[in-house]
């Protein structure tokens, strides 16, 4: 009867664990709306005395149990963050931000675009940019989610001091 009741326990807790990752996989179809979705995000203009712009969206699962998170970044032309600084450097990497309401959790970590080199093992990224962070729904709650950069942008003679833009956006909004 112990044995039989431990068989029990153990498969219930496979099938717990398939369960949950079944639940985190990213289907194809929604990895392929989040890529249009991100195509037709706005990238809003920048100046020189600001050369980075950010929008942001949110793309729901068929099923309403996934959704991302996209956020676009514009550089000006001429103009690049760090996607990577080593200690030797005084430079400062690019953080992304991501704060959940209750309910939702964060599956996986943000996907990036390719930096480039730079110099001296610096990475940087300038252009258009979009990143994407995908996650999981347990319940649908009135809470606002904030995403956002701190960066630092530079040009080939200057560099602006470190910078945070974020942006708040309810989930419920985008149903």
């Amino acid at each position: 009867m112990k044995n039989k009741y431990l068989l029990f326990v153990f498969s219930l807790l496979i099938l717990s664990q398939i369960g949950r990752s079944q639940s985190s996989e990213i289907s194809e179809s929604f990895k392929k709306k989040v890529a249009e979705s991100a195509s037709k995000l706005k990238a809003f203009e920048c100046y020189d005395l600001d050369p980075l712009s950010l929008n942001a969206t949110i793309v729901w699962s068929e099923d309403k149990t996934q959704l991302a998170v996209i956020m676009k970044v514009n550089l000006l032309h001429g103009w690049h963050i760090y996607s990577y600084v080593p200690k030797t450097q005084p430079y400062i990497t690019s953080e992304l931000q991501l704060n959940l309401p209750e309910g939702i959790s964060k599956i996986e970590n943000w996907i990036k675009p390719l930096d480039e080199p730079y110099d001296d093992g610096v990475y940087i990224y300038h252009g258009e940019l979009v990143f994407v962070h995908y996650c999981q729904v347990n319940n649908i709650s009135d809470g606002v989610l904030t995403c956002g950069i701190y960066y630092q942008t530079c040009d080939l003679n200057k560099c602006y001091p470190p910078e945070e833009k974020k942006i708040n956006l309810n989930p419920k909004k985008f149903l």
